[in-house]
């Protein structure tokens, strides 16, 4: 059985990402020299918590969690090329930077930090309040990562246009990220007992789920109405 103090700090570490993340973009709004710099230096500071943590406390289960997040990061390089060339409502041109496909050389490594915290503190919200807790890290989904697609305009790393929007969120994003939260923390389960390459398979899983759940959140909001 798992040391429960493991669990414990592993869950602290994850939760203080996202509050480093939270108070760093908020902060981030009043530096008008933002561009795609700060958005690769606020996820290596996040992967160095993750990362330092995985080594120090040799723990099998973040490492596990972590390629998850990478792979889930790689394989959402699609869903971005979609958003950018077919649906054409996603530009990164603000922020600058060196790019791979169509999206900032950060990017990745953003969304395997979403990997990682939406997966585990889902597990763990699962764990506690069985399917509420699946409904609580949707709709913290649906909440927390549109507060990024909102400040990202003010710190220019990317913007929206040309679909319907609640300020500057599109709609397609909220209901997209609701789904997306909902499959990490399903995903999740199975990475704790997953193999290296099973935890990389199931990342590229989740990572294509991206792509679906955008497709279909694009079609709801922006086709069918």
């Amino acid at each position: 059985m798992e040391d429960d103090q493991l669990r414990r700090e592993r869950l602290f570490v994850v939760l203080a990402t996202v509050v480093i993340n939270v108070v760093a973009v908020s902060l981030l709004t009043f530096a008008p020299w933002s561009d795609w710099r700060t958005g690769m230096a606020l996820n290596m500071v996040d992967n160095l918590l993750l990362v330092g943590f995985a080594v120090v406390r040799r723990d099998a289960i973040m490492a596990r969690f972590l390629l998850f997040g990478l792979a889930v990061g790689l394989a959402e390089l699609a869903a971005d090329a979609w958003l950018v060339d077919y649906t054409r409502t996603l530009d990164y041109s603000i922020g600058g930077g060196p790019m791979i496909w169509r999206s900032p050389l950060w990017m990745p490594l953003a969304w395997e930090v979403v990997a990682v915290q939406f997966g585990y503190i889902g597990l763990r919200l699962w764990d506690r309040f069985g399917g509420i807790g699946l409904l609580l890290v949707a709709l913290l989904g649906a909440i927390n990562i549109p507060f990024y697609e909102e400040m990202a305009r003010r710190i220019h790393w990317w913007q929206y246009a040309g679909c319907r929007m609640i300020s500057f969120t599109p709609w397609y994003i909220i209901l997209g990220e609701f789904g997306i939260a909902l499959v990490l923390a399903l995903l999740a389960r199975r990475v704790t007992r997953a193999s290296l390459g099973g935890a990389v398979a199931l990342g590229v899983v989740g990572g294509l789920s991206i792509f679906v759940c955008y497709a279909a959140a694009f079609a709801i909001t922006d086709r069918l109405f």
